[in-house]
């Protein structure tokens, strides 16, 4: 059974303490959609300090952590039944000849076109690059928006695979995107090969023992826009700034194995799906499973 809100947040680790942790000043605002955990761990959803984790309904499998009864709205129900990867059945791109090799952008301004970025791209030094209409594959290298450089596109994929093909949205840049509105993609803005090849952090964040999963961070203080579906079934989502991120999206939904949210950070998962033409993938959203009786 569902509580018939739509899902906007799943944390698919199994057996993670926190799968889903909220900690210091971070906020979750998810005030339409359900948040849930997979973990069946005792400690599968941690929001402590002075975090508040704020959604229509919250869920996690095993149990849940917290420093004060504020830490959630509502409190979470626990022991709740495993949900399968919605998005499992999402094929990714079977093309990868490489494009573009090792591409850096320093302090210029410019338009990409789709395709194959091997050994990743790096936009730096106050660059300001606009993605054209497509599916950007970032191979055996990391997407990285860092010193003061934007990043913006509408109807774009990002797909993510091999070693090292991790994102990281710095502090100091800006990011700007909407997902594809129709397309072998449609509806997913970032997607993170299944196959889950490792790769070292980027920067490198150790805070949590044992083996991660593929990390990646938005640690931008202007994020505001990321409409659409954040697919990382093996990676861990950092996320950590000073102001609201994807508040000024008609809807977010986030499909991920762990998510972790530090200091200050707003994270809205919107869920105004009228609102847009870019759909929400099947199995999330307005889409999810409905309440049904079997025997």
């Amino acid at each position: 059974m569902s509580s018939g809100l739509p899902l906007c947040l799943l944390g698919l680790d199994p057996r993670a303490a926190g799968t889903i942790t909220l900690q210091k000043n971070a906020r979750l605002t998810a005030p339409g959609c359900s948040v849930y955990s997979d973990s069946t761990s005792p400690q599968g959803m941690v929001s402590k300090d002075d975090a508040v984790m704020r959604a229509g309904s919250i869920c996690s499998a095993g149990g849940r952590v917290k420093s004060k009864d504020s830490n959630y709205s509502p409190q979470p129900m626990t022991d709740c039944p495993v949900i399968s990867d919605p998005l499992a059945g999402r094929q990714g791109p079977t093309n990868f000849t490489c494009n573009h090799n090792g591409k850096v952008i320093s302090g210029a301004t410019a338009t990409l076109s789709p395709g194959v970025y091997c050994g990743g791209l790096i936009i730096t030094n106050r660059s300001q690059v606009t993605l054209s209409s497509g599916i950007f594959i970032v191979k055996d290298g990391p997407l990285v928006v860092n010193g003061g450089s934007s990043l913006k596109g509408n109807n774009v994929a990002i797909y993510m695979k091999g070693t090292g093909a991790n994102l990281t949205f710095a502090t100091s840049s800006t990011i700007n995107l909407t997902a594809p509105k129709d397309g072998p993609l449609a509806g997913i803005l970032f997607f993170d090969d299944p196959s889950g090849a490792s790769a070292p952090e980027y920067p490198p964040r150790h805070d949590k023992p044992g083996k991660s999963p593929r990390e990646h961070s938005i640690l931008s203080d202007d994020a505001r826009v990321l409409l659409g579906t954040i697919y990382l079934p093996k990676g861990r989502l950092i996320v950590d700034a000073t102001r609201p991120i994807a508040d000024r999206s008609a809807y977010t939904v986030m499909v991920v194995q762990q998510l972790d949210l530090y200091d200050g950070p707003n994270l809205y998962l919107n869920s105004d799906y009228g609102a847009t033409e870019i759909p929400v993938p099947k199995g999330v959203g307005p889409y999810g499973a409905p309440v049904m009786l079997a025997n």
